[in-house]
């Protein structure tokens, strides 16, 4: 101690005097190396942990801003008519009177730690409730409980009420395991029934109430474009990292307000991230999303409208990423061996669809496949222009043809 300065002696001392709650970042990092120099507790962790980090490289980390909770919570009042010059009487934290009351673990006033509690406690039943209604709302498209934000009196009462508590004290049973309840679902019957109507319902359960058939759904807008990628090999399964910009015609990034936003499209792998990591600009979003029902990210939105409009067939059929894709499943097929055609065209019926093609569709594919060689062999720049050469360019036809069938973004 002899070494150190007088000078952070005192600046140490202020630091204490005035109390941790008034230090700032830098006050605090002060104060950290200190203990790293002085301590032998602190040395000697410091130590441990230069010793992991030699040991190989750091994990992933995130900085993230953590709310704590004061040490002595500031008075809160009831505002007249909302005016902060106006207070009336003060209140403190709880719940209204037909909801469990919070339990403060410290016997004063519950804080936001006993709220969390309160939240997933067994007589609370309703956070499950929640959760279950959404998990069936994605994958019904509709969930038990149809006005999936509000579950009070003037919300939908479940269709069948004493399934959806089953299924929500089966998810606080497996420890709130999200993979568990999913699984159960998944595999039941009910799940895995088709989308058409069974013979004698349309009239007794238009709107499946009664979960007599599956429900036709399409893909989410960030999917569409996965989907494609996927099928032509391309989509990169990366998690994480910042936003990335594929490509995007010119034209839309102008409309962003006063011109003052430019898209560069993202070259290697970023071009071919998934929807879910695509930059998305308020006043110039991107256009695959909007046309595929995206909402808007100026509003919360808890369920999304589904559109059906020929804007939808002319994007996937020309826009740059699907044709990206379509191109790679083409070459893909184009390259792999086989004795005939219609061998290749069941392969990328399988790639694409996943399931066998029917006689007819092989047939008109095959008949589409050399028309699409006819005229690539008489135009050649046209083939170029598509692909490669004249067999990946016609093959790259057959594929833009089967990626724009309607159950390759709709489950039936």
């Amino acid at each position: 101690r002899a070494h150190q300065p007088a000078a952070e002696w005192r600046q140490l001392r202020r630091l204490v005097a005035i109390g941790s709650e008034k230090w700032t970042n830098e006050d605090r990092q002060k104060i950290l190396d200190w203990l790293t120099e002085l301590d032998p507790a602190t040395n000697a962790a410091e130590g441990k942990l230069a010793a992991a980090r030699a040991g190989g490289p750091p994990p992933p980390t995130m900085d993230v801003r953590v709310m704590k909770q004061r040490a002595q919570p500031r008075a809160t009042r009831v505002l007249h008519r909302g005016e902060f010059l106006d207070p009336g009487d003060p209140v403190t934290p709880g719940t209204p009177g037909v909801l469990p009351p919070i339990k403060a673990r410290n016997g004063g006033e519950p804080d936001r730690l006993d709220l969390a509690r309160w939240l997933i406690a067994p007589e609370n039943p309703l956070t499950a409730r929640v959760i279950v209604n959404h998990f069936l709302r994605h994958l019904f498209g509709v969930g038990l409980v149809r006005s999936a934000g509000d579950f009070g009196v003037r919300g939908d009462k479940p269709t069948h009420a004493e399934l959806l508590d089953w299924l929500a004290r089966e998810f606080v049973e497996s420890g709130w395991s999200r993979k568990h309840v999913l699984r159960l679902i998944l595999n039941s019957a009910t799940y895995r029934q088709r989308s058409e109507f069974p013979s004698g319902t349309d009239e007794i359960d238009p709107l499946n109430t009664l979960l007599s058939r599956q429900n036709r759904i399409r893909v989410e807008g960030e999917i569409v474009r996965d989907l494609h990628l996927a099928a032509g090999g391309l989509l990169k399964a990366k998690i994480g990292g910042p936003s990335v910009f594929p490509p995007m015609p010119p034209e839309v990034a102008a409309l962003s307000y006063a011109n003052n936003f430019r898209w560069k499209t993202s070259a290697g792998e970023d071009r071919y991230r998934r929807g879910m990591y695509t930059f998305f600009k308020r006043t110039a979003p991107h256009p695959d999303l909007m046309t595929f029902d995206c909402p808007d990210a100026n509003l919360a939105c808890l369920d999304r409208t589904q559109s059906n409009t020929p804007l939808q067939a002319l994007t996937t059929l020309n826009g740059d990423a699907f044709t990206e894709a379509a191109r790679s499943l083409g070459a893909r097929v184009a390259r792999e061996k086989f004795a005939e055609d219609g061998a290749r065209v069941t392969r990328l019926f399988r790639l694409a669809l996943v399931r066998p093609p029917t006689a007819e569709e092989v047939a008109t594919l095959s008949e589409l496949l050399s028309e699409a060689r006819s005229y690539y062999a008489a135009n050649e720049a046209d083939a170029k222009a598509l692909a490669a050469d004249v067999e990946t360019a016609a093959w790259t036809t057959v594929a833009r043809v089967v990626l724009n069938a309607d159950e390759f973004i709709n489950r039936e």
